[in-house]
Formats: C-alpha cells, sequence, structure tokens
C-alpha cells in the first residue's frame, strides 16, 4: 500500500467518524491505544469495514514504532483482507 493509498484511505475514515460524531458514544478501553467508538444506530458494512482499517492502520503504525515486526505481519495480514473486502463497495 503507497502513502498516497494510506492518505486517501485515512482522510475518507476521518470524513466517516467527523460526520457521524454527533451519534457516536467513545469509551476508553486503554488510555493510551484503545478507544472504542459506538453508535445508536447500524452501521453499514462499509463504514465497518473502513473503521476497523482505521484501527489497524494505527495499530501497524503504534507496531513500526515499537519494531515489533511479528505483530505489524499479523496486522499487515488484517489489514489486506479489509482491503479486499472494500473492493466490492468501489464504484
Amino acid at each position: 500500500m503507497t502513502d498516497d493509498e494510506i492518505e486517501k484511505i485515512a482522510q475518507r475514515v476521518a470524513e466517516l467518524v467527523v460526520n457521524k460524531l454527533p451519534d457516536m458514544k467513545i469509551q476508553i478501553i486503554d488510555d493510551d491505544t484503545e478507544w472504542e467508538f459506538t453508535m445508536e444506530d447500524e452501521r453499514e458494512p462499509q463504514e465497518e469495514l473502513m473503521i476497523e482499517l482505521a484501527r489497524l492502520l494505527t495499530a501497524l503504525e503504534l507496531s513500526l514504532d515499537e519494531e515489533n515486526y511479528i505483530k505489524c505481519s499479523s496486522i499487515q495480514s488484517k489489514i489486506l483482507i479489509i482491503e479486499d473486502k472494500l473492493k466490492k463497495y468501489k464504484k
């Protein structure tokens, strides 16, 4: 995945989050790394995938910073699966 592709995904996720922010509840699970966002109503499958992708990209960045390359490999595999699922939503 190129930096441009990551940037486009990050911008799309940020847009989705900002648009839904008034309807979201935020639960901090781990003070530093894990927050859970929930909404009152059901999300579209594409939104769920984008949120999961954003979470994984964040986890990947943290793992890279920690130089935990085994964990990075596992996270990257999950990212590829989600990207494949998101391809069906491309127009």
